[in-house]
């Protein structure tokens, strides 16, 4: 697909707190690093999707899995 998209993506209850405490928590430790960096829930979800969609798979029963990458010696 070369067009983007717009979606929204409805999360579960409890994926929502832990991405904002993900969120918060990242933030925080910018911060404290002397990094004055605001993370959203926006920034973790994007980094997330382009970091890892390459590697979403299926496994041999047909599910939903992440392949591991190969890592060279």
């Amino acid at each position: 697909m070369s067009e983007a998209i717009k979606a929204t993506v409805r999360l579960k209850k409890q994926e929502a707190i832990e991405l904002k405490d993900k969120a918060y928590a990242l933030t925080r430790r910018a911060i404290m690093n002397g990094k004055h960096v605001v993370y959203t829930e926006s920034d973790i979800v994007h980094f997330a999707i382009s970091s890892t969609i390459k590697n979403i798979d299926l496994d041999e029963n047909g599910h939903l899995a992440i392949k591991q990458e190969n890592k060279k010696s």
